[in-house]
């Protein structure tokens, strides 16, 4: 993910000059900014996972499964979950009974084994109003001791909640992020329900900004060291580690990927100041495409490839801007007021295009939140979605609803999730020094688990 927080901004000045002076504190917040979070409060319908049909030697993980599917249909923030009782917990689906408690959904399947040592799940979902069952659907799953078993069944939910609501799920993801230790720092990785926490790799250096590549398949980031800093990445199937060619800097952070994987955008400092750069990740080839009397930082590709977001203190104090991928005149995004202290960075697309998220604030007392801005409309009203503590770091999840994110005060420290359609908060990753988190796009789909009628 693209940060640059305040401690950036500052290390920043030491190194390449000092920002510009900004202006004294204003006392209101300036005209487009919705300070207070707005969300839709349309009642979400109720759904139940039944417990699934299996044989004795299966029940276990015939239970683990409806856990699985049970928290990730949660998470997805599309149902509000009903737990079954044991009078409807087996037999045929009474629609009527269902219907009388307000249900609207029921999730109902078996697991048997196959003979690879795996499973075969078969789900079928009850449109309980309608009294009529969507096509069952088969799945086949690895033994519940294999590394990919809970993926593949984060895929199943996605597979669930595009089949009621026709949008996608984003369980079957994973979120990369960086554990600042005491004189070290870790790449760690967590699945999007906050299992499976681990470690990629760790160094004495200073890691930033990790970036996952549109196919899941490789994440790049930056390493600084004493005087030096060089761009990574890493091959998350064979767990290889290149270097990838930059200009020759004191500072090199924030890559991104463009949304077909083939090139590679991100800041350097380069004669004084901070540019953005895009090289060509096949050949290596690179090319300036900002310049002026500026710091340009956190670059971040429309999903059409178009455009690209990016911050830059052109104007005293950071804000988002918007230009030509490849470079090109800018445009600003976030509210600015002669003379007031807007404070706006890390920005990241939604994977509808519509929308760019970036965490900031708009005066000077330091807190730090979430917002997103209308990326088509310029300077138009921007919404904040957190209140409490600092938050900084946002990435959105592949269903452009959710979006992760850092938090810290106000009783908090670690990787939070909202989303942003109903507000809901939870937390992925308890934690002091956790920063910088990228959220993948789908890692596993359905088509790949043998799904069928």
């Amino acid at each position: 993910m693209r940060v640059i927080g305040a401690r950036i901004w500052v290390a920043l000045g030491l190194l390449v000059g000092t920002a510009a002076a900004v202006a004294a504190q204003d006392p209101e917040a300036p005209k487009g900014i919705e300070l207070a979070a707005q969300y839709q409060t349309r009642t979400q319908p109720l759904l139940a996972v039944r417990p699934l049909g299996a044989p004795v030697d299966l029940v276990g993980t015939a239970q683990t499964i409806q856990e699985i599917l049970t928290r990730d249909l949660d998470y997805s923030d599309r149902f509000r979950i009903f737990e079954t009782p044991s009078s409807l917990a087996s037999g045929p689906i009474d629609y009527a009974a269902w219907n009388s408690a307000r249900v609207v959904y029921v999730v109902d399947g078996s697991v048997e084994p196959s003979g690879d040592g795996g499973f075969s799940l078969r789900v079928t979902v009850h449109d309980i109003p309608y009294a009529e069952a969507k096509p069952t659907r088969t799945y086949a799953l690895p033994s519940s001791d294999d590394p990919d078993f809970r993926m593949a069944v984060h895929a199943v939910s996605d597979e669930i909640v595009r089949d009621i609501t026709g949008e996608p799920g984003a369980a079957a993801t994973r979120i990369v992020f960086v554990r600042q230790n005491r004189g070290s720092n870790d790449l760690m990785i967590v699945d999007s329900d906050g299992e499976n926490l681990r470690r990629l790799t760790g160094t004495e250096g200073l890691i930033y900004s990790p970036a996952w590549a549109p196919d899941g398949s490789r994440i790049a980031y930056t390493l600084q060291g004493e005087g030096t800093s060089q761009l990574f990445e890493r091959d998350m199937r064979t767990g290889r580690i290149r270097t990838l060619p930059a200009p020759r800097s004191q500072l090199i952070m924030t890559p991104e990927y463009s949304r077909d994987g083939s090139k590679l955008a991100f800041a350097a400092s380069i004669n004084d100041q901070v540019e953005l750069f895009e090289a060509d990740v096949a050949t290596g080839r690179f090319q300036q495409i900002t310049r002026g009397p500026a710091y340009s930082f956190s670059p971040s590709y429309s999903p059409d490839g178009t455009r690209i977001a990016f911050n830059s203190n052109r104007l005293g104090n950071p804000h988002i801007y918007v230009m030509p991928s490849g470079g090109g005149g800018a445009t600003l995004i976030t509210p600015f007021v002669s003379g007031q202290r807007g404070y706006y960075t890390s920005p990241q697309w939604a994977p509808s295009g519509t929308q760019i998220t970036f965490h900031g604030h708009w005066n000077s007392r330091g807190t730090y939140h979430v917002f997103v801005a209308d990326a088509n409309r310029p300077l138009s009203q921007i919404r904040q979605l957190t209140t409490e503590g600092n938050n900084e770091d946002p990435s959105w999840a592949p269903d452009g609803r959710h979006i992760v994110y850092t938090a810290s005060g106000g009783g908090r420290n670690g990787l939070y999730v909202v989303d942003v359609q109903s507000g809901r908060v939870r937390q992925l990753a308890q934690g002091a020094g956790l920063r910088m988190a990228d959220w993948s796009p789908t890692l596993v789909r359905t088509s790949g688990l043998s799904s069928g009628q």
